[in-house]
């Protein structure tokens, strides 16, 4: 994470969970890099930070307080309906993925069933938002 000038971020769980994040925005190609400055997507290495998320969310389960979970909670939510609407609508240019799209959506599934119901409902309204967005394209 950059800083600018003396500021320091501060530390604490919240902010690891949004520089992760933004590791996977990254490699959806949502945002640029902060180093490059350019906007490439890499779905394995933001595929790899959601899974990160996950096992993070699984092994503090009983020890975050109600704003920490849902922080942790909403992000994956939300980039897990963005991974999923960039491999389904197969807008990705990396060549090495396109053997991977059905090992992708069977594990995005295997994952979806580690979530509670109220996360599968935002991540389905994601998912339709970006379908909606695809289809206006």
């Amino acid at each position: 994470m950059a800083t600018n000038g003396n500021y320091v971020p501060e530390v604490n769980f919240a902010t690891l969970v949004l520089t992760l994040s933004s590791s996977a925005w990254v490699g959806l190609g949502k945002i640029a890099d902060p180093i490059s400055g350019e906007v490439k997507k890499d779905l394995k290495g933001a595929k790899y930070t959601i899974n990160v998320l996950l096992m993070l969310r699984e092994k503090t389960k009983g020890n975050l307080n109600t704003e920490e979970e849902k922080v942790l909670n909403g992000i994956i939510s939300e980039l897990q309906a963005n991974y999923a609407g960039t491999v389904f609508a197969g807008d990705h240019d990396d060549q090495d993925h396109d053997d991977q799209d059905h090992d992708d959506q069977e594990e995005l599934s295997t994952d979806s069933r580690t979530t509670s119901s109220a996360e599968v409902k935002l991540s389905e309204s994601k998912k339709t938002e970006v379908n909606k967005e695809n289809d206006k394209k």
